[in-house]
């Protein structure tokens, strides 16, 4: 089947991991079914031993827990989306809670805890768009006109204190998960990011999200809509000298446009 969809994704590590010769603790993933997209983004708590795994893992569970879940037919109706996502919450968290204490099992001198990770999930299939997420990512929608809505702004604000961000596998997870369904008739564009890059494509009122970034996004959306996209531009832009000297954090970006 023609995809439906032209996606872009990228991720690069830190300053500080650049410097101290370590990989990036995001990780992400894009995937078409049958015109459904979905696209998963995580971010490894860097305080934990374990992050960069706990982020990959929980990005393979769920895709795996959503294209199982889409080869059911995509739902119809806002009730049929929330329950989606109610169904995937519970089959998600409850596999990488299994997952992570099976992993701290067999190294022996871990935790659970030491896997520690965000993630957002995004399915679209026009006209709906829904959400789940854990933590502190963004999704940014745009219409037809061109206007930005920030779907899922990150949670608290730029100067929220460190340390407050809920994680999986922590059992307050379950009640602090964020999901929501969306109707967007005139869908032209999706963008899922992750925390280090809140201060280029976000802007604040005070510590309170307020709107995302017009001019960032316009440039950003223009690598995805090229006639032919190059799959490394996104990577550049979030690895060069301008981005860097804005954040010192992981910085991944997932872009999406109908096709």
């Amino acid at each position: 089947m023609t995809a439906r969809w032209s996606v872009l994704g990228g991720s690069v590590a830190g300053g500080a991991h650049a410097r101290a010769g370590v990989s990036g603790q995001d990780a992400y993933a894009m995937r078409e079914v049958d015109g459904t997209l979905l696209l998963v983004a995580a971010d490894g708590a860097g305080s934990r031993r374990c992050a960069a795994t706990g982020a990959s893992l929980v990005v393979t569970l769920a895709v795996r827990v959503f294209v199982a879940l889409a080869a059911d037919g995509p739902p119809t109706t806002a009730a049929d989306w929330s329950r989606l996502l109610d169904v995937a919450w519970d089959r998600l968290s409850r596999r990488f809670r299994r997952a992570a204490r099976a992993l701290a099992r067999a190294a022996g001198d871990l935790d659970p805890e030491d896997l520690a990770t965000t993630v957002t999930v995004v399915v679209a299939r026009p006209p709906w768009v829904a959400v789940l997420a854990v933590g502190d990512g963004a999704v940014v929608v745009r219409a037809a006109d061109g206007n930005l809505d920030l779907l899922l702004a990150p949670p608290g604000g730029a100067d929220q204190p460190p340390g407050v961000t809920t994680l999986l596998p922590a059992a307050r997870a379950r009640r602090r998960a964020r999901r929501l369904v969306a109707r967007l008739p005139d869908l032209t564009g999706l963008a899922v990011c992750t925390d280090g890059l809140d201060n280029l494509l976000v802007e604040y009122d005070g510590s309170q999200p307020r709107q995302a970034a017009a001019a960032a996004f316009a440039q950003l959306f223009a690598l995805v809509e090229a006639a032919d996209p190059d799959p490394t531009a996104l990577t550049r832009v979030l690895g060069g000298r301008r981005v860097g000297a804005l954040t010192d954090d992981d910085r991944t970006l997932l872009l999406a446009v109908p096709r």
